[in-house]
């Protein structure tokens, strides 16, 4: 069992996801390239609960470095409360829930000095959706991609950007063999080229 918050961020990239000790969840993770992003969930000592994002860099191994640091703070609700995620929500079937930005090493050609200034979007689903059905709809984006299907591990779903990328995202619900759209699509930004 995880000790720690980073040791849970670390686990939940490792492993997958897993609740955590006690009052610590793990929200949801992405996967970009070698970078791993962990969203975690916490009770503070005051009651509140307050959110973590943490990332680790994928080596040659496979495995995923000690994860570190990158924001975090008060949330002013219960991230477990469904009555209070449905009012939020407010019939939508997805909601912007936050948004930051951080420069980190990518090592990518593009990169200055290898760092680059990522945007992470945070979205609220509705519980009825499996996942979310995500379209790169950048200018220079890889038509032979296609469309991502991310599984959804809490109501809240993290997504990283790259500068000058685009994303359409949308929830889709599964039934047995088929699914379906679930509401309108969503258009997320990264920042500036």
């Amino acid at each position: 069992m995880p000790r720690n918050l980073a040791e849970l961020a670390h686990a939940a990239l490792t492993a997958g996801p897993t609740q955590g000790a006690g009052t610590a969840h793990v929200a949801d993770t992405c996967v970009r390239d070698g970078l791993g992003f962990a969203l975690l969930f916490h009770r503070r000592r005051d009651g509140h609960f307050a959110e973590e994002l943490y990332f680790s860099t994928r080596i040659d191994d496979e495995s995923w470095t000690a994860a570190d640091h990158l924001s975090g703070g008060v949330m002013g609700i219960d991230p477990t409360s469904a009555l209070e995620l449905a009012a939020i929500l407010d019939g939508r079937s997805l909601a912007p829930f936050g948004e930051s930005e951080t420069p980190l090493f990518t090592g990518r050609p593009q990169a200055d000095d290898g760092y680059e200034l990522l945007r992470f979007h945070e979205l609220l689903v509705d519980g009825e959706a499996s996942h979310l059905a995500i379209d790169d709809t950048s200018p220079e984006a890889d038509p032979a991609r296609g469309r991502i299907h991310k599984s959804l591990i809490s109501q809240v779903a993290l997504v990283a950007l790259y500068p000058g990328e685009r994303f359409t995202v949308r929830p889709v619900v599964r039934e047995g063999t088929s699914s379906y759209p679930l509401g309108e699509p969503y258009e997320l930004t990264g920042p500036d080229s």
